[in-house]
């Protein structure tokens, strides 16, 4: 399945674990090979749970666990909605960042409102100190860096263009010492006070992704404290165009895309 490009391999665990915790590091590590396996910026396991209508675990495909992905649960929330896990309307998932709240609907294109939650700012992203136009030269350039959580650390940079090197700017940041967890980085462009264009190196995949539903929130709160930005506003994305609402909390809008379901030769890996 994909969020707007940003795809990954959903396991369905709901009745049973088919892959051993102590094993899945390694097992994502394999199947997210876009080479010599299935392929995917991550992968999430469907998982009964004792809260909510279904548990979302999911790992990067570096096969690092990540506490929540915003295209990943759009995708995961559609998931269990087809397969009777949870009904259409109002949805209820765990994470590791606590129960997240959706909104799932069908009417020719499934649709998934998520409540993101409150961004936590300052030594909760985490960081060592509060990076609140933090500026930082790399390559004899300036960055103000933003750094908030929405789900996971992001460190959003506003540009004017991308005349720069956009992976070594950004693995410069996404490992910079005042993120003990490491970031995403995410630059973003202004187009109108309701749009917004957005670049994502993801943490854990170390790639450039065509989607980051985390990173677009991000944005979009940042924008909006700099008054940059609209409460209301269209992220768009190399893979596609996710809708951001900011009050006290933060909801994402998009589209959830089933791409092919199969069977995986166990032994292979």
């Amino acid at each position: 399945m994909h969020g707007n490009g940003n795809d990954f391999v959903l396991i369905d665990e709901f009745n049973g674990i088919k892959i051993p915790n102590e094993k899945k590091s390694e097992f994502v590590r394999a199947l997210c090979d876009r080479r010599f396996g299935v392929g995917g910026d991550g992968a999430i396991f469907v998982q009964k749970s004792e809260v909510a209508d279904a548990k979302f675990v999911f790992y990067n495909n570096d096969g690092s666990m990540a506490e929540m992905c915003g295209n990943g649960i759009r995708c995961f929330a559609r998931y269990i909605v087809e397969k009777g896990y949870a009904k259409e309307g109002k949805v209820s998932v765990e994470t590791l960042t606590g129960i997240i709240h959706l909104n799932v609907w069908f009417d020719g294109k499934w649709w998934i409102k998520v409540d993101m939650g409150k961004p936590k700012f300052g030594r909760d992203v985490p960081a060592l100190k509060d990076v609140w136009g933090e500026s930082i030269k790399i390559d004899n350039k300036k960055f103000k860096v933003y750094a908030v959580n929405i789900g996971v650390p992001h460190a959003v940079i506003f540009v004017d263009d991308f005349d720069f090197n956009f992976y070594e700017v950004s693995r410069r940041i996404r490992y910079n010492s005042v993120f003990p967890r490491g970031a995403n980085v995410n630059f973003a462009k202004v187009v109108n006070k309701n749009r917004v264009f957005l670049r994502t190196y993801e943490r854990g995949v170390e790639d450039e992704t065509l989607s980051c539903g985390t990173g677009s929130c991000a944005v979009a709160v940042v924008g909006y404290k700099l008054g940059l930005l609209d409460r209301s506003v269209e992220v768009q994305t190399k893979g596609g165009i996710l809708k951001i609402e900011v009050n006290d909390n933060v909801y994402m809008t998009g589209t959830a895309t089933k791409v092919f379901e199969g069977k995986l030769c166990f032994e292979y890996f």
